[in-house]
């Protein structure tokens, strides 16, 4: 059984908002271009169609949001290990859609904090994992 139903779909009024005032639409068209550039492209006759424009004291909150700093990474994150193998951070990886020659469909690896060594077993099922971490 099928049942017609009317899905009514909402308005888009910040895209007419922004169609009716032609300059919001070349500042957009110009992917957030400010609004002195914009008059000077005017004024060179750089841009076919592109209206007179002033420069105006609104300001476009899509722009902020771009434009907003953040604070920089840090450049040496301290670490907790003070001698090798004294953090090791592991994680097990799959099940992996191909196999590899060798028939494994997963992987299990080990960190070490401070040295950044990276150990990597292949193992072909989960349970396996046991295994390869009495090793380690």
């Amino acid at each position: 059984m099928t049942f017609k139903v009317r899905i009514d779909v909402m308005r888009h009024e910040c895209l007419a908002t922004v169609a009716s005032k032609p300059k919001w639409l070349w500042h957009h068209r110009f992917r957030h271009l400010n609004f002195s550039n914009l008059s000077l492209l005017k004024r060179h006759n750089m841009v076919h169609g592109l209206p007179h424009v002033e420069v105006l004291s609104e300001v476009c909150e899509g722009f902020l949001e771009c434009k907003q700093s953040r604070s920089p990474f840090n450049k040496h994150v301290p670490t907790k290990a003070n001698d090798k193998l004294e953090v090791v951070y592991s994680d097990v990886c799959g099940e992996i859609q191909y196999e590899s020659l060798g028939g494994n469909k997963y992987f299990f690896f080990f960190i070490d904090e401070l040295t950044r060594k990276i150990w990597i077993y292949l193992i072909k099922r989960k349970i396996d994992v046991t295994k390869v971490f009495k090793k380690f």
